[in-house]
């Protein structure tokens, strides 16, 4: 697909959104402006350790406070998705959690960790750092990436790490529970080959994984809230709409690797080197 056709077809897929938002999650969905930005950071066209990163700017901004950011390499090092997303109730979409300071001092969301004990206090006296999170200069954040990175398998796209494969060779081993469990749920047997799911477009088939997703993830992450549980209830599924930050641009345009790695789920194409 050339550039022309690829822009026009975003554009119809936003107006389609915005059409049939009855029907999907559309405040799931990226913003125009806000896409522009995923674009601008994503590799090959911005540095690698911005992409995954959360800015945080609504509370921040009516406080008088940086915004805060949220590293998702950092935490994800750590922990794996379910612990913040299932466990934590952190929300998959912007804005969706309601995270307050009054919420976190009581120790829900951010507070659960950073209590001063698992991980840096947020609490206010003579050793609050608060700017750990609401960042002025990203030059420390972004140092410590780099060294972070340096030891992992890499990749060309994202942030350039390939998450599957360090925890495939256990270079990374985070906890499945916040208290520090092991377990996570087992796909079925009927799930545990990836799936061949198709597709409508002249591509290669789209082959996807129960079993990678389950290593970090439980099945309520995804559904029935992002996909339709039921076979086939999934509806306007399409590679565009994907772009704009549905399905599984949720998080395969913000954190995990973004969709210009054509390859890790179109077995059979190339990749688009030079980005969106």
């Amino acid at each position: 697909m050339n550039d022309r056709g690829f822009r026009t077809g975003v554009i119809s897929a936003a107006i389609l959104v915005l059409t049939l938002s009855s029907e999907m999650h559309a405040s799931w969905g990226i913003e125009r402006e806000e896409l522009g930005q995923v674009l601008k950071i994503m590799p090959p066209n911005g540095p690698a350790e911005e992409y995954g990163n959360v800015v945080m700017r609504r509370s921040s901004k009516k406080s008088g406070m940086p915004p805060v950011v949220f590293p998702h390499w950092s935490h994800r090092s750590r922990y794996a998705c379910r612990v913040c997303h299932a466990e934590m109730e952190f929300a998959m979409r912007s804005g969706g959690s309601g995270i307050t300071r009054e919420k976190y001092l009581a120790g829900k969301f951010c507070g659960a960790c950073h209590n001063g004990t698992i991980a840096f206090d947020v609490k206010d006296g003579q050793s609050r750092q608060c700017y750990r999170c609401h960042i002025i200069d990203m030059t420390a954040l972004s140092n410590r990436f780099r060294n972070f990175a340096a030891g992992l398998p890499a990749t060309s796209f994202g942030n350039r790490i390939d998450w599957g494969a360090a925890l495939a060779e256990g270079l990374i081993a985070p906890q499945k529970t916040l208290s520090g469990g092991t377990s996570l749920i087992k796909a079925p047997e009927t799930l545990q080959k990836p799936l061949d799911l198709g597709t409508s477009a002249p591509r290669s088939s789209v082959s996807f994984s129960h079993r990678e997703h389950l290593a970090e993830m439980d099945c309520s992450i995804c559904h029935p809230d992002i996909f339709n549980i039921k076979k086939k209830g999934t509806r306007l599924f399409s590679m565009e709409i994907n772009v704009y930050g549905q399905f599984c641009g949720v998080c395969h345009m913000r954190v995990a690797f973004p969709m210009n790695d054509c390859r890790r789920c179109h077995r059979g194409m190339g990749n688009v080197s030079s980005g969106f």
